[in-house]
């Protein structure tokens, strides 16, 4: 299980004050009044004759009702139209805006996971709404390809990201599910394509699976590599990344390492099919200096493809010591321990 040598080279409210009080608008009523009496002192006495007279005081109560129904017209408002445009949105308007919100939620969740965890080369097939997203989370247009609408695939795409729902074959045209988030019409899957088809994936998915828990086994045998209980569990139960695993086994074979913690789940996926793809560790023993820190984080650096490392940094640890923390893109190869490499 040892690497070769040549991978080795490899915002504040505003406070409104006390509102100015304002002088009541007279209304309409008082208007006319004003309005009629002030014309009458100057103009009825001018007019002698009745006729006249009553045709004057006609057009002036119709001008009166006019007026009443022009103040109605523009700025009355009924208490029922006033209600409904008081009301609160009703509680299906509510439902279907708290719907928007949750799935809006996961799509950024699935972002910034996306540009987290999955490899940086890596071509994405997405849905609209969440090619959108990608893009808000800072993801190249140029790494983008839309989907078609109800179909599963892009071709070219190495992971997909997309609801499943309306989508049926998308688990047969990326059968590796890398990340679930959500439930019901807000959920989106993660998914990586895979030669061969389900199938195949699922036979070599098998192979890798047991294959990891064989490596862990005779890590943990070689006594260079501690871990807890816990960890020795993880090892043992095969849910640890084979790229991890082929690290420890390389840092070994300088001297001994206690795992810390293995991390990275990927969410709503079985560790099995989706192990953990980062690891911190402490060296073990003394003479653990910065120097030979210094020296792992090098041989680190220095591998190749498959077996390079998204990231490799030291950590601070409780109790002052300093740790290494390796982390591994998503998706991984299968096969590595087994000397043939498969997606």
């Amino acid at each position: 299980m040892q690497v070769a040598d040549s991978d080795k080279q490899a915002r504040e409210p505003v406070t409104s004050a006390v509102p100015a009080t304002r002088t009541r608008a007279p209304s309409w009523r008082q208007v006319m009044a004003t309005t009629f009496s002030l014309w009458a002192s100057r103009r009825l006495p001018r007019v002698r004759h009745p006729r006249a007279l009553l045709v004057i005081i006609c057009v002036l109560v119709v001008a009166a009702v006019a007026a009443g129904a022009v103040r109605l017209t523009v700025t009355g408002t009924s208490p029922r139209s006033a209600a409904r445009a008081s009301a609160p949105a009703r509680p299906h308007q509510a439902r279907a805006g708290g719907a928007v919100s949750a799935a809006a939620s996961v799509r950024s969740q699935v972002a910034g996971w996306i540009v987290s965890q999955v490899s940086s080369s890596a071509a994405i097939g997405c849905d609209p709404a969440m090619c959108t997203a990608l893009r808000a989370d800072g993801v190249a247009a140029s790494r983008l390809l839309a989907l078609a609408p109800a179909a599963s695939h892009a071709p070219g795409a190495d992971v997909i990201a997309t609801s499943p729902a309306g989508r049926a074959g998308l688990s047969q045209d990326a059968p590796v599910l890398l990340a679930s988030v959500g439930t019901g019409s807000s959920q989106v899957e993660v998914r990586a394509t895979a030669a061969g088809g389900p199938a195949s994936y699922a036979k070599a998915l098998a192979a890798d699976l047991a294959a990891r828990k064989s490596a862990a086994a005779q890590l943990l045998h070689s006594g260079r590599i501690k871990a807890s209980a816990a960890g020795t569990a993880q090892l043992q139960a095969g849910q640890v990344d084979a790229r991890l695993l082929i690290m420890l086994d390389l840092l070994a074979s300088q001297r001994s390492w206690q795992v810390v913690s293995f991390g990275d789940a990927s969410p709503g996926a079985p560790l099995a099919d989706a192990p953990y793809r980062q690891v911190i560790v402490a060296a073990a023993g003394s003479g653990s200096g910065t120097a030979r820190l210094a020296a792992a984080v090098a041989l680190l650096h220095a591998q190749q493809a498959p077996y390079q490392p998204a990231q490799v940094s030291t950590v601070q640890l409780p109790g002052g010591r300093t740790g290494l923390r390796i982390d591994f893109a998503t998706p991984g190869p299968l096969g590595l321990l087994a000397g043939s490499v498969s997606r």
